[in-house]
């Protein structure tokens, strides 16, 4: 399971533990963007085009082409894109990010299979280069010419292929072939290797795919293939394929890498006739809004789980509060402070029925302790108290339950945003990561995360503001009472571990929020504002 699914788990349960103890425990049982980089790059860079004369394999010739946005690196064995590098994308060594690499040309970008044994060896192609594309051709000794016409587009992250499939034969040829879009992404980082992964649209059915689930050579297929993406947390390579393509494939290298495509199905081409097929190649950031510039469709690929929805608002309301104050940092506490501010009626509610769920505890344990031996008598008589006192002893839950959606479409964002990804707060060089107040110390675990700590006191503040004192009768309200302090150790302790290694953009949102529940309980939980009528009988 991964890291990021032990959270969300952790979450869950936690949150039960939470909101239904008062009830059960009374039964004794980057790319980090750079400005100075930034501006060295003009916004209408011209494409450079640049010969490599050292071929690493026989017979093969690079091309390197060069937009503002990438840089790509061709090759003529089999006309394909070898390797794509964003340029204003910076790892943590501050060079710009390979996006995908593929030492075997036959394994890389537009690499074609399938549709004639000697265009499956790699054979080189000629090329000739012009100021926005490369037109690549080769024939075989069967009759079949390939001409492939790759397209650089300046301002986007996106290659075109035209490619033409030629039957320069007498007699008519039954084809059929499988054509990469994207191999080798690389890991940002040993701890973005879980978010690698295949998400395919076949006939308007979404489907995701982790890499560890990808052990051997795979095809679905069942309809048109819309789109096949092999993605990792912040970058992704979209293939977009004709309509007549059917199948979508995946396959794991011999370096262990993944490896997709589209498949076509059985096609004809008559005698000295050809059919032209175009393809596009997004190779960029998981960018909502630069993704769906494209028109494409292809924004559906970033997939943010169940919540997605919801996730999708959440990230409009923090993009403009970030295009006001300038810092996503405060983007997260003020969308915290918002999400808290609309959610209130529904924690002011809670708040309440936890309150009048203490007061009425005496109650039950009273009529625990005159029907001790009879369980069924028990449970009837709790029941009726409740029906008298109009309490409904899941009140304290379902509000907060209501709140899950948004907590984890909140999750999602904040995990997967390439927006934080560099983005700086205080002490914190990259929300992506965790905080690493000091980087390096010889202890495990090696690094140190203030604002986990941070988080673990403050949940272990809430914990205590919200355990009622020990009961000076003792009983069974006693061993409630002992419970529920051995779980404000237990809970902020096991949110400390389990958000450790989290990004810190989604510890700081789920400090700021514990933090509002501290203030929301100290002022709230008072029995003024509570007439709870039981207290008085």
């Amino acid at each position: 399971m991964s890291m990021e699914k032990r959270a969300l788990l952790a979450i869950v349960i936690s949150m039960l533990i939470l909101l239904l103890l008062p009830s059960i425990m009374p039964k004794p049982k980057p790319v980090v963007i750079k400005k100075d980089v930034l501006a060295q790059i003009p916004k209408e860079t011209p494409q450079k085009i640049i010969r490599i004369e050292q071929a690493p394999l026989p017979f093969e010739k690079e091309i390197a082409f060069e937009t503002a946005d990438y840089k790509a690196i061709l090759s003529n064995l089999g006309g394909v894109v070898k390797s794509i590098t964003l340029k204003k994308h910076l790892d943590s060594a501050d060079k710009p990010i390979v996006l995908a690499s593929a030492p075997d040309p036959r394994d890389s970008i537009f690499a074609i299979t399938g549709l004639d044994p000697e265009f499956d060896k790699g054979i080189p192609f000629s090329f000739v280069e012009k100021p926005d594309r490369v037109v690549f051709k080769a024939g075989t000794q069967s009759g079949l010419i390939v001409e492939k016409e790759i397209i650089f587009r300046p301002g986007k992250y996106t290659i075109e292929l035209k490619q033409t499939i030629m039957n320069n034969t007498s007699q008519a040829r039954a084809l059929k072939y499988k054509i990469t879009g994207g191999c080798g992404i690389t890991d940002i980082s040993p701890s973005d290797a879980v978010y690698v992964e295949v998400v395919r649209n076949v006939s308007g059915k979404i489907t995701n795919v982790n890499k560890n689930s990808i052990k051997s050579a795979t095809t679905w297929n069942g309809g048109q293939a819309y789109w096949v993406s092999l993605k990792n947390r912040y970058f992704s390579l979209i293939l977009k394929p004709p309509v007549s393509f059917t199948n979508v494939f995946s396959n794991t290298l011999s370096n262990k890498e993944l490896e997709t495509g589209v498949e076509t199905p059985d096609f004809n081409i008559e005698p000295n006739s050809s059919v032209t097929q175009d393809f596009v190649l997004y190779a960029g950031p998981n960018d909502f809004n630069e993704i769906r510039s494209l028109k494409l469709g292809l924004e559906d690929s970033l997939n943010l789980g169940f919540t997605g929805g919801i996730g999708r608002w959440l990230f409009v309301a923090l993009e403009f509060f970030e295009s006001i104050v300038k810092n996503w940092g405060l983007a997260i506490i003020i969308l915290t402070i918002l999400i808290n501010v609309v959610l209130f009626p529904l924690t002011f509610k809670s708040l309440k029925s936890m309150k009048q769920m203490q007061a009425l505890q005496p109650k039950i344990e009273a009529l625990r302790a005159a029907h001790k031996d009879n369980p069924q008598k028990v449970n009837k008589e709790i029941m009726e108290v409740y029906r008298k006192y109009k309490i409904n002893p899941l009140g304290g839950c379902l509000p907060m339950l209501l709140q899950m959606p948004v907590f984890f479409a909140l999750y999602q964002v904040l995990m997967r945003s390439i927006e934080l990804r560099g983005a700086p707060f205080l002490w914190i060089k990259d929300l992506s990561q965790p905080d690493r107040l000091i980087a390096s110390i010889p202890i495990f675990p090696n690094e140190l995360n203030i604002l986990p700590l941070l988080m673990a006191v403050a949940m272990f503040l809430q914990q205590k503001l919200s355990t009622p004192p020990k009961s000076a009768s003792g009983g069974a309200s006693d061993q409630m009472a002992q419970q529920q302090r051995m779980m404000m150790v237990m809970m902020p302790v096991l949110f400390g571990v389990l958000f450790y290694k989290l990004p810190s953009g989604l510890v700081l949102y789920w400090l700021v929020n514990t933090i509002l529940t501290i203030v929301e309980q100290g002022l709230f939980l008072k029995p003024h504002l509570f007439h709870v009528e039981h207290l008085e009988n």
